[in-house]
């Protein structure tokens, strides 16, 4: 009977052993009810949105996907590095680093168009400000006109490309420092 009691009482102690490493690893509530998250690393940012539906589908839908807003990307920034007013700021950059930013406006487009895509760049304030001591108006309306060429060359439809450029102007008072 002892025999039997001891490995009763060892049993409950490696089962309540086993639910302390469970809800310790997993991090579950005490009651196993719901697992709680682990808070980001990154402060949480607003994240600007284009995503808005029209008939019932995402805008990342109607502009043709990934590989769309990846060409529309592609055109922006061959437009931009050319551009005679806002070019002279990717002047030196590496191959990598215009690959890096080609990624960084793919991603931030998507996500914003509502697509699966995450943006892990900075914020706009942050990754524009003291760039040859602020960029200007005139500056904005360069990359804005750049990306209205780039959405014409790949024939995106007017809805579609009303929505882009609205999202784009939207990002103005976070680019334009003077």
């Amino acid at each position: 009977m002892k025999v039997q009691s001891l490995f009763t009482k060892a049993l409950w102690l490696t089962l309540v052993g086993i639910a302390v490493m469970v809800v310790t690893i997993f991090r579950l509530s005490p009651s196993l009810a719901y697992s709680t998250t682990t808070p980001s690393a990154q402060p949480s940012v607003a994240k600007e949105t284009i995503a808005y539906y029209a008939a019932g589908t995402s805008l990342y839908k109607r502009l043709g996907g990934y590989n769309a807003i990846a060409a529309v990307i592609d055109d922006t920034a061959k437009y931009l590095f050319a551009d005679p007013q806002i070019g002279k700021y990717f002047i030196g950059l590496s191959t990598n680093s215009k690959q890096r930013l080609r990624q960084l406006l793919i991603d931030q487009f998507c996500e914003a168009a509502g697509g699966p895509c995450v943006y892990t760049g900075r914020t706009m304030k942050l990754s524009h400000s003291g760039i040859g001591g602020g960029l200007t108006n005139s500056e904005f309306n360069a990359f804005y006109n750049d990306v209205a060429k780039a959405l014409n060359e790949n024939k995106v439809g007017l809805a579609e490309k009303t929505q882009v450029l609205a999202f784009v102007e939207s990002l103005r008072s976070k680019i334009v420092e003077r």
